[in-house]
């Protein structure tokens, strides 16, 4: 049977002040060079998720933008893109006008776009999403994948949701002061069952990690999952195993726990 891992990035892999650690990559090498196959499944978008994809190795198809596109690595293409219609842009601007508290982000797949910053984005975003100066709406150009807002206090982003209609939006906290909006027909539970079918793998065949509310609907379907000690309560509550912290190279033991899987599957098949 092939086994694939999903691995979120931040909160699961690294941390801002936390560079991706030796002990994690050559573990993500030990995996793969058993045979299974390892995507990426966050928030981040192309180009900020490129060099993390390089330095393990993955090989299968990686979940950008919250599920918005499913990206190859290996072979450089776009497999599936869920835009928005640009109507959303409208939505953008009435937090723009009635949130001054509220950062926005604008993501396409060839730029990410910086309409305003604020304190709690310049100390925790993600930093190759924050080089660019910022822009007003009429310079977003391209589909819009994903909006990215944060604010220091959580009350200011549940009311941006009143912008973002059910029907055609997915407003989804990935913490406590971060939202990440996609459109409805997209997200990361889409996503997997989309890799699912694509490359025919049942989902007890996948390992998942992640810290965040926003990982559970793939956390919850997944053969095996995995969150970090430092993960949100209710994620570490949904997991089969808790891992150490990020600072403590967690994810080398996930990726350790998934090779064994492995071996244990080729020894039985033996």
């Amino acid at each position: 049977m092939q086994y694939i891992f999903l691995t979120d990035v931040d909160g699961t892999l690294l941390r801002r002040d936390v560079h991706l650690p030796p002990e994690v990559i050559h573990a993500a090498h030990t995996y793969t060079a058993r045979g299974g196959l390892l995507s990426l499944c966050t928030g981040r978008s192309l180009l900020a998720a490129r060099e993390i994809a390089a330095q393990l190795g993955v090989n299968a198809p990686s979940i950008l933008y919250g599920g918005a596109e499913i990206y190859h690595f290996q072979e450089e293409r776009c497999l599936a893109s869920f835009p928005f219609s640009w109507d959303v842009m409208q939505a953008v601007r009435h937090v723009l006008a009635d949130e001054p508290d509220v950062s926005v982000q604008v993501f396409t797949q060839k730029r990410s776009y910086l309409l305003r910053r604020n304190q709690k984005l310049e100390a925790w975003g993600v930093l190759e999403e924050l080089q660019e100066p910022a822009v007003s709406p009429d310079q977003v150009s391209g589909p819009i994948l994903k909006i990215g807002m944060c604010c220091e206090n959580p009350q200011r982003l549940r009311s941006c949701r009143q912008y973002f209609p059910e029907g055609l939006c997915n407003f989804s906290f990935s913490s406590r002061t971060f939202v990440d909006v996609v459109a409805a027909n997209c997200g990361k539970r889409q996503a997997m069952e989309y890799l699912s079918e694509s490359l025919k793998i049942p989902f007890q065949a996948f390992f998942c990690a992640g810290d965040a509310i926003t990982d559970l609907p793939v956390l919850q379907r997944a053969g095996i999952s995995f969150a970090p000690q430092d993960a949100m309560d209710e994620v570490k509550a949904a997991v089969s195993v808790v891992v150490p912290s990020v600072k403590q190279c967690g994810m080398a033991a996930a990726f350790a726990y998934a090779s064994d899987c492995l071996r244990r599957e080729a020894d039985r098949t033996l």
